[in-house]
């Protein structure tokens, strides 16, 4: 009895499942890959931003966080970016950076802290600015964005960013996914619940 055709069989068999583990493995690594570098707003240090959605009371003065998520480099010695916020009237607040602002345009932050370079904290996330967000009225919708820096000469190729060694520099991406969409969001967070709930009614309706 020829015992090698069984075996040769079960190998053949093995093949394209193994190709398939192989494939998935790169997959998921060039997935962790991509979500390395990530701008964003949080209202803690952790990077925790729940739904990216809180509710501040009108005059209670509320920190909110911008970070960096998962940083390729070891330590952050610039960074820079473009944040904003609509509805200005109903928010007093400025960002306070760890370094000093070279730029200023408040909205445009061009930060060297190459004298106190920033670390990331025990989740991988390093905390590059901090603002004590007032809203006067608590009933309005606050929406907030990251994006590049006009014209600058570290980043021409339009993307905010960041450096962890002398002399090069990292592209950063934005948890939204696309500098014209919000990063974070203050008041309202009830439209977003149910926003989120009628696309799962939908994804249900049609079996996904």
């Amino acid at each position: 009895m020829d015992h090698r055709r069984p075996w040769n069989a079960l190998s053949r068999d093995r093949i394209p499942f193994i190709l398939l583990l192989v494939i998935a493995a790169l997959a998921a690594a060039g997935g962790a890959r991509a979500q390395d570098d990530v701008l964003c707003i949080c209202d803690n240090q952790q990077g925790l931003s729940g739904e990216g959605c809180i509710i501040v009371p009108a005059f209670v003065p509320t920190p909110i966080y911008l970070l960096l998520r998962s940083p390729s480099g070891t330590q952050v010695l610039s960074w820079e970016a473009r944040v904003t916020h609509d509805n200005a009237n109903v928010l007093i607040g400025t960002w306070i950076a760890d370094g000093v602002d070279a730029d200023l345009d408040p909205e445009d932050l061009v930060v060297n802290c190459s004298a106190a370079p920033l670390l990331p904290n025990q989740q991988d996330v390093v905390v590059l600015a901090t603002m004590q967000v007032i809203v006067v009225n608590a009933y309005e919708r606050i929406e907030f964005f990251i994006g590049p820096v006009s014209g600058s000469s570290a980043f021409p190729d339009g993307t905010p960013g960041y450096s962890h060694t002398a002399g090069i520099g990292t592209p950063a991406t934005v948890c939204s996914g696309d500098y014209a969409l919000p990063v974070f969001f203050i008041g309202m967070c009830l439209m977003d619940a149910v926003e989120r709930s009628d696309w799962g009614t939908i994804k249900a309706l049609y079996g996904r």
